[in-house]
């Protein structure tokens, strides 16, 4: 019998259980695990550390075969994965329960981004604190806070917080992005929310974008039609030049009909760094002497979108096999790159820079 979401979330119930001696929980915005990143149809459980900076993963990692062999004899098929299939970087034990393959991705400690995100949340909250020792840091990122919206000046915030939830863009009006972006929640003593989307001083990434996947097929052919597709023609790229590039890569010596090369289109782009960016939250980006910090309304986002000029693009070739397209306008310079972020051999994953 097919197991139900209610037994999918009394299995994650479980493993806390189990994985609270060893400083390790399930992600609690998905106790009842999900559908695998990579293996649909296997159900994804994310573990991570109750304490970040404690990374007690080996011990874990020893112990979980026998965990799992000793919990029942209905579970069966335990493997250690020294890369889950489901991640490009963690390990993962498998098994089989009830006709069902799960896979338990264990996540290590914090990294340099969590940490700096963590220390900002407990910082942020000690200045808004009333006796609490307040960093001079941050107290001028309050200052500044209250320089970029007039509005938030005037409120008290009473809980600082890290966002939790879904980061998919899909779908979202523009206008609702913050809420998505922000990686920092400060919640006034009105009950509004006002989003930071932090960012430490090497973080020039400020969004990702669907559709990388779709450019190629199965045997390395570029579907013209494609999202993929069509994102990069928006920027005037010639597809036949990143088919080459690929086949030259892969050795591929099959002929291609040729694709009609379009220009760059103007409203287009403005379209696709409107949800890139999105708006209604303060970009707060940490710098060597300080921070960069301004709120991103409609005004700041016409000003961010409109007028964005193609300067390259970095077509894929022997040594590279990312996509690169360089533009800019009056108030930024910008990187877009199409890679693969599973090490891969064609692209997945795009992501916008500010250079």
């Amino acid at each position: 019998m097919a197991l139900t979401s209610n037994d999918y979330k009394k299995i994650g119930v479980w493993l806390n259980s189990v994985l609270k001696p060893y400083n390790y929980q399930v992600a609690p915005v998905a106790i009842a695990g999900k559908p695998g990143k990579v293996l649909k149809t296997c159900r994804e459980y994310r573990l991570q550390l109750i304490n970040k900076q404690v990374d007690t993963s080996a011990t874990l990692i020893s112990d979980l075969d026998t965990i799992l062999k000793n919990a029942t004899t209905d579970i069966a098929d335990v493997k250690f994965n020294a890369v889950s299939p489901n991640s490009s970087k963690f390990p993962s034990y498998s098994f089989k329960f009830s006709n069902q393959v799960f896979d338990l991705v264990i996540g290590r400690g914090a990294n340099k981004g969590e940490n700096f995100e963590t220390n900002t949340v407990g910082n942020l909250a000690a200045v808004f604190g009333k006796n609490s020792k307040k960093d001079p840091s941050f107290l001028k990122l309050l200052s500044q806070l209250n320089a970029a919206n007039p509005a938030f000046a005037k409120v008290e915030i009473k809980d600082v917080q890290q966002r939790t939830g879904s980061t998919k863009k899909e779908g979202v009006p523009i206008e609702k992005l913050g809420e998505i972006i922000g990686d920092i929640v400060l919640t006034d003593t009105s009950s509004n929310k006002w989003y930071i989307s932090l960012k430490d001083v090497n973080g020039s990434t400020f969004s990702s974008y669907s559709g990388a996947a779709s450019l190629f097929d199965s045997n390395g052919k570029l579907v013209p039609d494609s999202d993929g597709a069509k994102f990069l023609e928006a920027f005037g790229v010639d597809l036949n030049e990143v088919q080459r590039g690929f086949d030259i890569r892969n050795n591929i010596k099959t002929p291609r009909a040729k694709i009609p090369v379009k220009s760059a289109d103007q409203s287009a782009i403005k379209a696709i760094f409107e949800r890139a960016w999105g708006m209604n939250y303060f970009y707060v980006r940490k710098t060597t002497s300080g921070w960069k910090v301004f709120w991103l309304d409609r005004a700041y986002l016409n000003k961010l979108a409109s007028s964005i000029t193609v300067t390259d693009v970095r077509y894929p070739n022997e040594r590279s096999k990312q996509i690169s397209i360089i533009c800019k306008n009056t108030y930024e310079d910008y990187l877009i790159e199409l890679r693969n972020s599973k090490a891969g051999e064609y692209p997945n994953d795009t992501k916008f820079k500010v250079k």
